[in-house]
């Protein structure tokens, strides 16, 4: 792994966490060795679940193969208490720039708040996520929403950061 460029290597980590916290994506985890195979990582699990279909693997049938997989790059498995955090900084960056609805991703944080230590950056989503919810939608302001949201997933993403810093797990 070790000889990965540091964008795959992120990869490889944030899908170790993914894995443990049952927030696996089959099709992202083909896209991912797909990359792996073009930089030259070349594991019999890889070449596997680089030939599978992203649109049609089955979640059951991606598992192993994963776990194969990063045993085979020599990935250690993730600490328990870290996959939450990297999972939580993920998705609050999803919220941030890669397109992921502030809402949706809300909901996902708010899943991990008990794994995240009851984090109080996450806790602070619950009254944006409340007023979504109770709100009917033609008399919500649903951008006023989303931006408090965004702006919120920031403090989430700090606080994620700095935590998996903490426990020596860093970034690129």
């Amino acid at each position: 792994m070790d000889n990965l460029p540091a964008e795959l290597r992120e990869r490889l980590l944030r899908l170790n966490a993914e894995l443990l916290e049952d927030q696996l994506r089959a099709g992202k985890a083909v896209w991912l060795a797909c990359d792996l195979l073009v930089a030259g990582a070349e594991t019999p699990a890889v070449v596997e679940l680089a030939g599978e279909s992203p649109t049609r693997l089955a979640l059951a049938d991606a598992a192993p193969t994963v776990r194969q997989m990063l045993a085979e790059l020599g990935v250690e498995p993730i600490d328990a208490s870290q996959a939450p955090w990297a999972v939580a900084r993920d998705v609050a960056r999803g919220m941030i720039v890669d397109g992921l609805l502030p809402e949706d991703g809300a909901h996902s944080l708010w899943q991990l708040f008990w794994s995240c230590d009851n984090a109080k950056e996450i806790a602070l989503m619950h009254q944006p996520l409340e007023a979504w919810a109770e709100t009917l939608p033609a008399h919500r302001d649903d951008e006023v929403i989303r931006a408090e949201l965004r702006e919120l997933a920031q403090g989430v993403v700090r606080a994620a950061v700095a935590r998996l810093a903490a426990d020596g797990m860093t970034e690129p």
